[in-house]
């Protein structure tokens, strides 16, 4: 694991990826990013999911870019080399729910956009993506999920669901591990140590790891 100085570690909502980096960064003295949420239309974008506000789509969307592009520019900037970085978000991403949720005029100023930005990002030693059921993840919005977030229809979780597996399914950047989450307790010591040993025995290509 000591080989790997960018490591990402990306999923589903509620698949537990925030979490895994945390522990990914301490257990290796890693610098930690987390993804900036803060977003000023999240709440109203959520509820226009039913009304369907044509405007908030983009606005939402753009100044999630916006926070990503910023981070990863403080990756590169403090030279990534210095220290392992663990972040809990592929930059990538962004574009999956851009693809969801634009109109295709509004889809091309954001890929105008995006191609500037992702000139300048690095790309990881490691990608690990987390993966759970459609019903599992739902349930967990449920239990866990801010109001705005259990609120939202869910066809529209069963487009992200479906469009984050298609990614990762054809992700071919890096070399990336899959995770099935759904039997994999993080407070738990021992699928702690098990899947940090899978981590670490990864070294290419992509591979899959699913605890009995």
């Amino acid at each position: 694991m000591n080989d790997f100085k960018y490591i990402i570690v990306d999923g589903l909502i509620k698949s537990g990826k925030t979490r895994l980096a945390q522990l990914l960064s301490q257990q290796m003295d890693a610098r930690l990013i987390l993804d900036n949420k803060d977003n000023p239309f999240l709440d109203d974008y959520f509820g226009s999911l039913s009304d369907g506000n044509s405007s908030l789509p983009l606005k939402t969307q753009l100044i999630f870019l916006l926070n990503r592009y910023t981070q990863q520019l403080e990756i590169k900037q403090k030279g990534l080399f210095q220290k392992t970085t663990v972040c809990d978000y592929i930059f990538y991403r962004d574009g999956v729910y851009a693809h969801l949720t634009l109109n295709d005029e509004e889809l091309e100023i954001y890929k105008k956009i995006f191609k500037i930005f992702s000139e300048n990002v690095v790309n990881p030693d490691l990608v690990i993506y987390l993966q759970i059921s459609f019903a599992e993840m739902l349930r967990r919005i449920q239990e866990t999920g801010t109001e705005a977030e259990k609120n939202a229809p869910a066809d529209y979780w069963r487009e992200v669901f479906e469009a984050y597996n298609y990614y990762f399914f054809n992700y071919k950047s890096s070399p990336l591990l899959v995770v099935n989450m759904e039997k994999i307790n993080l407070e738990n010591q021992d699928d702690i140590e098990n899947l940090l040993k899978e981590i670490k025995n990864h070294k290419k290509g992509t591979r899959y790891y699913a605890p009995a």
